[in-house]
């Protein structure tokens, strides 16, 4: 008798721990259902008066903005004189990216931000969602075409292709971000056929400023660029960043003026552009980024193009022997 009473005493027991684990497991699936998921949150385009913040939400988005605060601790909002508009096209909403410009703000000001995103089956979201760890952006000090010696600043517009993963398809609603880290910590934004035709998104350098002096900024010849493809849902929201190194183009017209150029690939010996890091020299940093990506294929949106040096959309043995050939070399 007694171990019968026993044995039902851990049935009950087992019974409802087995209900709170169904209700937690119930409930965490609800929180993760009643909210988007928002990455690549950044800060953008930040000039004298203005900036840009972009991020990515794993579902389409409705309706997006920015909540600007002059204080760290999110207690002072600023919202006279400053305006916000979502700028991202419906090709973009549907594909989860958006962009929000900030305009009329005052310069060489810091100023703390969230974001708030509403997705297409869910309710908002912010990010971050503790006010400590608002966002901070430091607006430009001051405009200027002269360069340090008197001479004019005379910056590019740069031009980049972004296709979805198949490699052929133009993508609608997909971002360039241009960013310049011995510049400035704040890439440059245009999305896929703003102003242009698609495939070509296009950054006009004269829009960037240099963290040091907030003035400005030059780019000169062969400067080391990040130019990351945000594509969305196209891709997996881990994978839907594609990141490559390029160089700042060569002016060759004198006196130097500003044109629409696609930037210079680095150090490429024999042809094949196997210095991935862009630092100059071919070395194991080159051969271990090929290898995390050897055996990639279109439409993996882990591939990248750059590592297809006979563009035959897999990343295999011809690539890794066209790296092998230039292996120890600089430039």
């Amino acid at each position: 008798m007694e171990r019968s009473t026993q044995d039902r005493c851990r049935f009950l027991l087992s019974k409802q721990v087995i209900v709170l684990l169904l209700s937690m497991f119930v409930s965490h699936f609800y929180t993760l259902q009643v909210h988007a998921a928002v990455s690549d949150v950044t800060v953008s385009d930040v000039t004298t008066r203005a900036f840009s913040v972009v991020w990515v939400s794993d579902e389409a988005i409705t309706s997006a903005t920015v909540r600007v605060y002059s204080d760290i601790e999110g207690a002072n909002q600023v919202i006279a004189g400053i305006a916000l508009n979502l700028v991202s096209p419906p090709a973009a909403l549907i594909n989860g990216i958006a962009k929000v410009d900030v305009t009329g703000l005052a310069a060489d000001t810091v100023y703390y931000i969230d974001t708030e995103t509403v997705g297409d089956t869910t309710g908002s979201v912010f990010f971050p969602e503790a006010a400590s760890t608002l966002i901070e952006v430091k607006t430009a000090l001051s405009t200027t075409r002269e360069n340090l010696t008197g001479g004019p600043i005379v910056n590019d517009l740069i031009q980049h292709e972004i296709f979805e993963p198949d490699g052929i398809t133009e993508s609608q609603g997909t971002l360039l971000m241009l960013k310049i880290p011995s510049i400035s910590a704040y890439p440059l934004t245009a999305f896929v056929g703003e102003g242009f035709s698609v495939p070509q998104a296009v950054v006009d350098l004269n829009n960037l400023f240099e963290d040091a002096s907030g003035i400005s900024a030059e780019v000169l010849a062969n400067t080391v660029m990040e130019l990351s493809a945000f594509r969305g849902l196209l891709c997996n929201v881990e994978d839907q960043k594609s990141t490559m190194l390029r160089r700042a183009p060569v002016h060759i017209e004198i006196p130097s003026i500003t044109e629409l150029e696609v930037p210079a690939a680095c150090f490429s010996p024999g042809g094949a552009s196997v210095d991935f890091n862009c630092d100059s020299r071919i070395g194991l940093e080159d051969l271990g980024a090929l290898a995390a990506r050897f055996g990639l294929e279109q439409p993996d949106c882990r591939f990248n193009l750059d590592f297809d040096f006979n563009e035959d959309g897999r990343v295999g043995l011809f690539d890794l022997g066209a790296l092998a050939a230039a292996f120890g070399t600089s430039e």
